[in-house]
């Protein structure tokens, strides 16, 4: 009771002091005072004040000009002010900007680290690690703090203060000091800060600024990273995180390994240089012998003590890849168990022959959960992501060890496949086994996005895509919302490549309402939401919490990554992309099958210059048989799909009265409703619009097709009926030539030279022959028009030849009738005999 009368009254006067100016004031002015008490006992006021009303304390300093400057003065006293007033400075500028800017211009960087140089460097004592907390708090998210750190030299003096060396115990053991363990975590934040992108998200908050500020903002602050990267690996700092996180002499404090393992991380991504020396590098292994480094970090990512310990190696290992393909596709190239050592992958010798180990089954069990394949899928995801070369490579790997292949082979694809049916034997495995199948689910993802290649190796098996539509559906064995939302996220990448098989499948197993409701449900969770907002900065360390981890060995730093191991913040960004290409995809596939020409109907049915009649109609019969074929796939969809909108309307109706009353879904079901129909709608709307531009284009055609025949039909026959004329004309005139040689010869003179008109007929022969080419001659260079047309000329060409050789005739017949009645004849019996020559031409 009295502690807590105590506290009591301490607040009270602390916001009595903090409501007045004034106070603040007088108290900043007795640090200016040349009495030490007073000096000290204003410092410590301060301190107490500023524990309990910092923004109030914060404010005044702010307003006051020579406050800062007053507290740097302080820092050069007798060292029981000194660590005072870093101790208030310390709780002035956590969190605040303007501060941390003011405090930094006014000299606290060099005048923090004289003070680290005279308590002895990182073996000093808790004023070191004040000084380090202080300068982390003046860097923390402050772009221009950290270019004056760095171009004033102070970063050669950070890698130093992280450097461990082991001494061996009482007992034996190789212990740290826990005082030096505290100081090297706040080195190793430090280095974080000046080596890390992301945002101090308490600090933003409070700040808005505008879109083009916000990102000249981060560039800036991007630049300044990669520029800090570089200066601390001129220093070896690369090595030194090596050396207390990796191998034999990595740190016994679990919390030091994972700084130093995060510090390492954020310092080689996308960053060639360091990514280069973090390959080159090595780490000690049994006394003397020596592994290459991301080996050593692989078998801490698969194998570590803690769970916080593995995902900080598989950062490293992840960071050490992206942007690397070299990186990547050396890696793949590795991927194959050499068959030697233990389960564990004790003996492998390459980090790829370690994860292969990791992901084959263990003790003879074909699916089992093991947190190893979980961490060395989230590699393997780092080996392939953004790079066709290194996914097409890994489609060929092996898992078989070199000295047991056999016939048949296990390849890793359809192996990570099989993973994703692992089950659990009690509900405290159902966790694991949900980050498991989530995992291998972001793998495949990575796997098969805008890879034709992988999708069908993955499609080549006839279970793999209806084992990832169950999942779909029901979420596997753990029924986890989030698996079936990354199956159908899967469903979606093949989909894209190969959008008719796997639609039909999803339209069928799964549901397209029940597809688009998982993925909507995927993007509203919890967990999604929180990891897809952006990356944040660790809390900082304080006195209080750096104790707390330098003086237990099994204490872990806290968890700053959000989701719960089953997305990443890179995902949500592409699943966020994904998803409308998907919608457009299927939404296209039911509006026009994939069978469908892409080209214009008008361009897809008009005649070729270079096409004849037959062939155009065959072309036109089999482009109404394609699309019939193309209109009854489209139909059937069509069909499916309002029978699953059917089926989700009848089972919504019992609900609605729920939903109404404000069910937690009602929202999200009547969106994902309302979207479906309205692509059905759409869909429906196009195919119609389709079909009945096809149906009256094939109308056209019929009617078009039925003039050319009727045409075709007429000139024929007038062909024909021509033809019969001439070859009639042709019998008569020969009877009038007989008939006039049979006279000359009774008379007993000569034969009449018929010569004359043979020429004459040979000639009006030639000059209908001369006209019908230059009727062909005029038509062909007009030759525009269609087919018809064409025949049409053909056949008037020809007629003409007919009418030419039919006045010939007939010219041939008056004069063979004129010379018989010179010679004698008698007209009627002339016209009598040609009558009877010509009935009987008719009668034959």
């Amino acid at each position: 009771m009295e502690d807590g009368t105590g506290a009591l009254i301490k607040v009270k006067v602390h916001d009595a002091i903090a409501r007045d100016g004034g106070n603040i004031a007088q108290l900043i002015g007795e640090l200016r005072g040349g009495d030490f008490y007073s000096k000290l006992y204003a410092a410590q006021t301060l301190s107490e004040v500023s524990e309990t009303r910092g923004e109030a304390l914060r404010a005044k300093a702010l307003g006051d000009p020579t406050a800062i400057s007053t507290l740097m003065d302080a820092t050069k006293e007798n060292e029981v002010i000194r660590n005072e007033a870093l101790l208030l400075l310390v709780a002035l500028t956590r969190g605040n900007e303007e501060l941390q800017k003011l405090v930094a211009f006014e000299g606290a960087f060099e005048r923090a680290f004289s003070i680290i140089a005279e308590e002895g460097g990182g073996d000093g004592g808790i004023v070191v690690q004040d000084c380090l907390e202080l300068c982390n708090n003046l860097l923390r998210d402050t772009p221009s703090n950290q270019t004056l750190f760095r171009e004033n030299g102070f970063v050669r003096n950070v890698p130093a203060l992280a450097v461990v060396e082991r001494s061996i115990g009482a007992d034996g053991a190789s212990v740290i000091p826990a005082q030096k363990c505290a100081n090297t975590l706040c080195a190793l934040e430090t280095i974080h800060l000046l080596v890390s992108t992301d945002e101090d998200q308490t600090k933003r908050e409070a700040i808005r600024l505008d879109a083009e500020l916000e990102t000249m903002m981060i560039q800036q602050r991007i630049d300044g990273c990669r520029a800090n990267q570089t200066e601390l690996a001129k220093y070896g700092t690369v090595d030194i995180l090596i050396r207390a996180a990796l191998g034999d002499t990595a740190v016994k404090v679990a919390s030091v390994r994972i700084a130093a393992l995060r510090a390492l991380a954020a310092l080689v991504l996308d960053h060639d240089g360091n990514q280069t020396a973090l390959f080159s590098a090595s780490a000690e292994r049994a006394g003397t012998v020596t592994e290459p480094a991301l080996l050593s970090c692989g078998r801490t990512a698969l194998h570590g003590e803690t769970q916080s310990e593995r995902d900080a190696a598989a950062s490293v290992l992840g960071a050490a890849m992206r942007g690397n393909p070299d990186g990547q596709i050396l890696l793949v190239s590795t991927l194959a168990p050499t068959g030697y050592g233990g389960p564990d992958g004790t003996d492998e010798s390459s980090l790829g022959g370690l994860l292969a180990r990791a992901l084959m089954p263990k003790n003879g069990a074909s699916m089992a959960f093991d947190q190893a394949s979980v961490a060395a899928a989230g590699i393997l995801r780092e080996m392939l992501h953004r790079n066709d070369k290194s996914r097409l490579k890994a489609l060929r790997v092996n898992l078989e060890g070199v000295n047991a292949r056999s016939s048949s082979s296990e390849l890793l694809l359809p192996r990570c496949v099989r993973q994703l049916a692992v089950t659990f034997t009690n509900e405290e495995d159902k966790t694991n086994v949900e980050k498991l199948q989530t995992v291998f689910l972001r793998l495949l993802i990575v796997w098969l996005y805008e890879c034709a290649p992988a999708v069908d190796a993955f499609l080549s098996s006839p279970g793999h895509l209806p084992a990832i539509a169950d999942l779909a559906k029901t979420g596997g064995c753990t029924e986890s919302q989030h698996v079936a939302a990354l199956a159908c996220v899967v469903l979606g990448c093949c989909l894209l490549e190969n959008s008719s098989t796997v639609l039909d499948v999803v339209s069928a197993r799964v549901g397209l309402q029940n597809f688009f409701m998982k993925w909507e449900n995927m993007t509203t969770s919890e967990f999604y939401v929180n990891v897809s907002k952006k990356a944040k900065l660790p809390k900082p360390l304080t006195r209080a919490n750096a104790s707390n981890l330098a003086n237990s060995i099994s204490e872990e730093l806290p968890e700053y990554a959000p989701g719960g191991g089953l997305y990443d913040h890179e995902i949500t960004i592409f699943i966020n992309d994904l998803e409308e290409r998907v919608k457009s995809s299927i939404m296209s596939l039911y509006a026009k099958p994939a069978g469908a020409a892409d080209e214009p109907a008008t361009s897809t049915f008009a005649k070729r210059v270079d096409e004849d009649d037959v062939g155009y109609l065959v072309r036109l019969q089999q482009a109404l048989h394609e699309s019939q074929k193309d209109l009854s796939v489209a139909r059937a969809r069509n069909a499916v799909l309002a029978e699953q909108l059917l089926n989700g309307t009848r089972s919504d109706a019992p609900a609605q009265d729920h939903d109404a009353r404000g069910s937690p879904e009602s929202g999200a079901r009547n969106a994902s409703t309302e979207a479906l129909h309205s692509a059905v709608e759409a869909a429906k709307r196009a195919s119609a619009g389709e079909i009945n531009a096809l149906k009256h284009e094939l109308d056209d055609m019929r009617r078009l097709a039925d003039e050319r025949q009727e045409s075709l039909t007429s000139l024929s026959t007038a062909y024909n009926g021509l033809e019969a004329e001439v070859y009639r004309l042709e019998a008569e005139s020969k009877g009038l030539r007989e008939k006039l040689h049979a006279v000359a010869d009774s008379d007993g003179g000569l034969a009449p030279n018929t010569a004359a008109l043979d020429v004459a007929r040979d000639a009006g022969r030639e000059e209908g022959r001369r006209l019908a080419e230059a009727n062909v001659e005029i038509r062909v260079r007009d030759a525009v028009a269609a087919a018809l047309a064409e025949a049409a000329e053909a056949h008037e060409s020809e007629l003409n030849d007919l009418l030419a050789c039919l006045g010939q005739e007939e010219a041939s017949k008056e004069h063979l009738y004129a010379k018989l009645l010179e010679l004698g004849q008698d007209e009627f019996a002339l016209e009598a005999e040609l009558a009877a020559i010509v009935i009987d031409d008719d009668d034959g």
